[in-house]
């Protein structure tokens, strides 16, 4: 799956109006850590990547893609489909050391540093947003989270994506994430008029 800011930075590159409601349904997600199990049944990680797409479209017939922190929620697993299927599976390909997932993870950590460092509005974007997932109205949905880890993570979030700086990555480059991410916007709207054409005219269509 991308990096928490790569998600972010996704959603403001989808919907331009930069909708709280929308942006925390892009992020949130990732907040159950803790629980291992349960958040890899909630990212489809017990179905292999390749087959994860009519999965996606059923998950998204149970939400209110009207409200947009469902739609976020949405826009969320299909970038983690499509990163999972591309620069994922590619630098699983290529790694020839001892710990795959550890470099991958530094590599990812880095990715979402530089995109933040590079992004004119993040820090007055997470601040706005750490206000607004105080508002439990913005949240509503029947994908429900445990509000103790929503806390913490936007905590955590907050402090990293402003206070921390990590160098580039070398293999989740700012090219490579400018690249993912056109194509992740372009492919969204195609899947949202394939799959739910009652959103023809929408928003973000």
């Amino acid at each position: 799956m991308p990096a928490t800011m790569m998600h972010l930075y996704a959603g403001c590159r989808l919907f331009p109006s930069r909708n709280e409601s929308f942006l925390l349904g892009c992020i949130l997600p990732d907040c159950v850590d803790a629980d291992r199990a349960l958040k890899d049944r909630l990212h489809f990680r017990d179905v292999e990547p390749t087959e994860r797409l009519p999965h996606l479209v059923g998950f998204g017939k149970l939400l209110d893609l009207a409200r947009p922190f469902d739609l976020g929620v949405l826009f969320h697993f299909y970038l983690d489909y499509l990163w999972d299927n591309g620069p994922q599976s590619a630098h699983r390909r290529s790694y020839s050391g001892d710990n795959w997932f550890r470099d991958y993870r530094k590599e990812l950590r880095r990715a979402g540093s530089i995109t933040a460092q590079r992004f004119e509005e993040n820090d007055a974007l997470w601040q706005r947003l750490a206000e607004a997932v105080k508002d439990p109205a913005l949240r509503e949905s029947v994908f429900l989270l445990p509000e103790e880890d929503v806390q913490s993570f936007m905590a955590f979030n907050v402090h990293f994506h402003t206070e921390e700086r990590l160098p580039e990555s070398a293999v989740f480059s700012a090219a490579v994430v400018e690249e993912f991410t056109d194509r992740a916007v372009r492919a969204f709207r195609l899947f949202l008029n394939q799959f739910f054409p009652e959103l023809r005219g929408g928003t973000v269509l």
